[in-house]
C-alpha cells in the first residue's frame, strides 16, 4: 500500500509534464524532434521509478521522489523553453561587452561547470549521504577528473549538450554500481573488480535490487544536467571539417591531460588521498569514488621491499629453514609424523566454507547465540582457533589465494585480487607441492567455472581436476546453491573412487549472500538490541545457514571415521558477512555505516576508519579446524586452540601431519612463532597484542623478513 501511494507523485508527475507540453506547444508552436527527444528523460525518468516502487524496490523516504519530480518539471520547462532561455542567456552575456563568439564560449563554459558540479553530486549521492561535508581537495580533484572527461565527450560530440549528459549518466551508473555494492557486500568497487565482472554477474542473481533515496536524488542530479545539456549547441562554423578536426585534436588533449592526472601518484598523495582496505568503503565516501578509485588503481603494483635483492633474501630464508630444522622439525613429534606420513600417506581435503564464521566471538552473550555446536565441541582436532582474514563480505577468492600459494596479502598489496592479476603457475602451490608427492589433485566448486577465474587459476596452481558446476547436476541445494552436504558427497565419491592418495580442495557455496532470501522456512530468530528488525532477519537467515554448515560438517567427518583410510581435514570459513559490521556496531558501539550510507552503531566518528579499531578486527576473523581420522603420530589431537592465518594453515596442516614441507613454508612456521597471525590489517604478536600494518613503530623485525622471503618466493617470479 505504502509503495503504490509513494508512485502517486511521480504519475503525477508524468502527467503534469504531458500537460506542460501542451500548454507550451499551444502557446509557443509544436515542439520539435529535438525537444521531443530532451523531454523522454524526464518522462522516462519518472515511469521507472514509479515502476520501481509499485513492485516495492523503493526503500527509501517520499521526500526523494518529490524532489525528482521537481527535478523532471524544472528540466522539462527548459527543454520546452531551451530557445528562449538560451536566448535570454546570451543576451545577458553579450550585454556585459561580450562578442557572440565569446558570449558562447563563457555560455559553454558555464554549462561544463554546472554539469560537472552535477556529475559529482550523481556518482556520490546514490550511496554517500556525506558527500555535501566531502573536504574540500578530495571534492575539487574529484570535479576536476570529471570536467576534464565532460569536456572530452562534449568536443567528441561536436560541442553538443548531449556529451555532457553522457559522461554524467555514467557517473550515475557508476554511484548506483557502488551503491549496490555496498548494499549486498559493505564494501567498495576496487578496480580488480573490473576483471570479474563475470563472477559478480554470476552471483547477482541471489539479490534484491531495491534502490534507496540516494540513487533518487542522483537520478534527479541527472535530469538537471539534461536541462543543461538542453541548452548547448554548436557555435556556427564555416567548415565543417575543420571544426570536427578541431574538436577531436582538443578531445584528444583533455584526454591526455585526464590520463597524466590518474597516473600521476604525486598529486594524490599531496592531497592526502589515502586508503585502508578493510575499510574501503569509508574512506570511499569521505574521498569520493572517482578520487578513491583512482588512488587504488595507482597502488596496484606490488612494492619491493626497501633493501631487497635475491640474494639476500635467499640468505634470509636459509637461516629461518635452518631456526625450523633445528627446532621443531628436529622434535621428536615432528619425526614421528614424518614416518607415518611416508607409510600412510593419507589422504587431505580442504574445505573453504563460504562465510562460515562463529559469530558468537561478536559478544553473542548478550544476544543469546553461542556459536556453531558442532565445531565448538570439537576436542580431537589437530588444531583449532581463529582464523584471521583479510577480506569481509566479499573477496572469497583471496582468502582462497593465501591458503593455496601460502602468500600473505599483506605483502601483494591492499584491494587486489591476485587470481585476476597475476601469472600464478611459478607461485608457491599446495596443490603443486601434493602432486610432486604423486597425489591426485581435485579442485571443486558448485559454480561457474569462470568465477574468479578458477578454470585458468586452478591449472596455473597444479590441479589435475576441476569440478564446478556441471559436475553437480541435480545435486541438492540449500539457500544460495548447491548444498555443502552435496560437495562432501562428492569428496567421498572421489575418495572411494581411488586407492591412490588425494587432495582434494572443496570451496562451498550455500551460504552465500544475501541473507533477506527468505528461502529457508522457519528458522531461529535472534535479535540484537540496535539492529533493525530487516538486519535481525538477516542475521537469523545467516545463522541457519552456519547451523547447516555444522550439521552437514558433523556428518561428514563421522563418515570419514567409518571410512578404511587415512584422511585429513582442513576446515576453515573464507570471511564473514557483511552485516557483521553492523552487528558489531550494535554491541560495540563503534561507529560503522549500514548499506544506505548512515551511520549506525554508538562510535562517534571522525578520524580514521573503523577498521582501525581493535572491535573492528574481530570482524575480519572466521574459524578453522584441522581433523584426521586416524591417530598422527606425535601429536596430541586434544582440541588445541590457537590463532592463525589462511597464509600459514596450509603449512601448519602439512607440519601437523608429516608431509615434506618447502623451505618457504619452514620459514613461515620459524616466523610464525613470533608472528602467530598476519592478515590486511596487522599481526598477531606472540604475547597476544595485535598490531596494525601501518605502525612502523610496533612491526617486529619478522614482519620484515617474511615480507623479503615472500617477495622472493613470489613477486620475483612474476616478473
Amino acid at each position: 500500500m505504502l509503495s503504490t501511494i509513494m508512485a502517486l507523485p511521480l504519475v503525477a508527475g508524468i502527467a503534469a509534464i504531458v500537460v506542460l507540453t501542451v500548454r507550451t506547444s499551444r502557446s509557443e508552436g509544436r515542439p520539435t524532434a529535438g525537444q521531443l527527444c530532451w523531454l523522454a528523460v524526464p518522462l522516462l525518468t519518472l515511469a521507472a521509478l514509479a515502476v520501481l516502487c509499485l513492485l516495492g524496490l523503493y526503500q527509501g523516504w517520499p521526500i526523494e521522489p518529490l524532489v525528482l519530480v521537481a527535478a523532471a518539471l524544472a528540466a522539462s520547462w527548459v527543454m520546452l523553453r531551451r530557445d528562449r532561455v538560451r536566448a535570454a542567456a546570451m543576451a545577458w552575456i553579450e550585454a556585459h561587452n561580450r562578442t557572440q563568439a565569446s558570449a558562447h564560449a563563457l555560455f559553454t563554459v558555464a554549462a561544463l561547470l554546472a554539469c560537472t558540479l552535477l556529475g559529482h553530486l550523481a556518482v556520490e549521492l546514490p550511496y554517500n549521504y556525506g558527500v555535501l561535508w566531502m573536504a574540500p581537495q578530495y571534492a575539487l580533484l574529484q570535479c576536476l577528473l570529471i570536467l576534464l572527461a565532460l569536456g572530452a565527450l562534449h568536443l567528441l560530440f561536436q560541442r553538443r549538450g548531449a556529451g555532457m549528459v553522457v559522461g554524467v549518466v555514467l557517473c550515475f551508473l557508476i554511484g548506483l554500481a557502488q551503491f549496490f555494492v555496498a548494499s549486498f557486500k559493505s564494501a567498495a568497487i576496487l578496480p580488480n573488480d573490473l576483471f570479474v565482472l563475470g563472477t559478480a554477474a554470476a552471483v547477482s542473481g541471489s539479490y534484491t535490487y531495491a534502490v534507496g533515496g540516494g540513487v533518487v536524488l542522483g537520478l534527479a542530479a541527472v535530469l538537471l544536467t539534461a536541462a543543461v545539456g538542453s541548452l548547448v549547441t554548436p557555435a556556427p562554423a564555416t567548415s565543417r571539417a575543420r571544426r570536427v578536426a578541431t574538436n577531436l585534436g582538443g578531445a584528444v588533449a583533455l584526454l591526455a591531460a585526464l590520463v597524466a592526472c590518474v597516473t600521476v601518484p604525486s598529486y594524490f598523495d599531496d592531497l592526502g588521498v589515502q586508503m585502508k582496505y578493510w575499510y574501503s568503503l569509508d574512506y570511499y565516501r569521505r574521498q569520493g569514488f572517482i578520487t578513491s578509485f583512482v588512488a587504488v588503481a595507482q597502488d596496484l603494483p606490488i612494492d619491493v621491499p626497501e633493501g631487497y635483492d635475491d640474494e639476500g633474501a635467499e640468505e634470509l630464508e636459509a637461516s629461518y629453514v635452518e631456526s625450523y630444522d633445528e627446532g621443531e622439525g628436529a622434535s621428536e613429534a615432528r619425526q614421528a609424523s614424518e614416518a607415518q606420513f611416508d607409510e600412510e600417506r593419507p589422504s587431505v581435503v580442504c574445505i573453504m566454507n563460504e562465510s562460515f564464521a562463529d559469530l558468537s566471538e561478536l559478544d553473542g552473550v548478550s544476544w543469546g547465540y553461542d556459536g556453531p555446536s558442532f565445531v565448538n565441541s570439537l576436542d580431537d582436532t589437530l588444531a583449532q582457533g581463529s582464523l584471521a582474514v583479510s577480506v569481509l563480505g566479499g573477496g572469497t577468492c583471496n582468502t582462497e589465494f593465501e591458503f593455496l600459494t601460502g602468500v600473505p596479502l599483506a605483502y601483494v598489496g591492499d584491494g587486489k585480487y591476485p587470481y585476476s592479476l597475476y601469472d600464478l603457475s611459478a607461485s608457491p602451490s599446495l596443490a603443486r607441492q601434493f602432486s610432486e608427492l604423486g597425489y591426485q589433485t581435485t579442485a571443486m566448486h558448485p559454480n561457474y567455472a569462470t568465477n574468479w577465474n578458477r578454470d585458468r587459476v586452478y591449472e596455473a596452481l597444479g590441479f589435475d581436476e576441476f569440478l564446478d558446476i556441471d559436475d553437480f547436476a541435480g545435486a541438492e541445494t540449500y539457500h544460495s546453491g548447491v548444498s555443502d552436504a552435496a560437495t562432501y558427497d562428492k569428496c567421498l565419491e572421489l575418495l572411494e573412487g581411488s586407492d591412490e592418495p588425494q587432495f582434494i580442495f572443496d570451496v562451498t557455496m550455500q551460504n552465500h549472500s544475501g541473507y533477506d532470501q527468505n528461502n529457508l522456512g522457519d528458522v531461529e530468530q535472534y535479535h540484537v538490541d540496535g539492529m533493525s528488525d530487516y538486519d535481525n532477519a538477516r542475521l537469523s537467515e545467516y545463522l541457519a545457514c552456519v547451523d547447516e554448515s555444522d550439521r552437514a560438517l558433523e556428518e561428514f567427518l563421522g563418515e570419514l571415521s567409518e571410512l578404511d583410510r587415512p584422511v585429513v581435514v582442513v576446515f576453515f570459513g573464507d570471511h564473514q558477512p557483511a552485516l557483521s559490521t553492523i552487528l558489531n556496531a550494535a554491541v560495540s558501539g563503534e561507529q560503522v555505516y549500514d548499506e544506505n550510507g548512515n551511520a549506525v552503531g554508538g562510535g562517534t566518528g571522525g578520524g580514521d576508519a573503523a577498521g582501525d579499531s581493535e572491535a573492528a578486527v574481530e570482524t575480519y576473523r572466521s574459524t578453522y579446524l584441522v581433523w584426521a581420522n586416524y591417530d598422527v603420530a606425535g601429536r596430541a589431537q586434544d582440541g588445541e586452540k590457537s590463532d592463525a592465518s589462511p597464509a600459514y594453515l596450509g603449512a601448519l596442516a602439512a607440519d601437523l601431519i608429516g608431509a615434506p614441507l618447502t623451505d618457504y613454508q619452514k620459514a613461515q612456521l620459524a616466523i610464525r612463532e613470533e608472528l602467530p597471525a598476519l592478515s590486511l590489517l596487522g599481526m598477531e604478536l606472540a604475547d597476544g597484542a595485535w598490531v596494525t600494518t601501518d605502525d612502523e613503530a610496533g612491526l617486529p623485525q619478522a614482519y620484515d623478513d617474511l615480507a623479503q622471503i615472500t617477495y622472493l618466493e613470489f613477486a620475483s617470479k612474476l616478473r
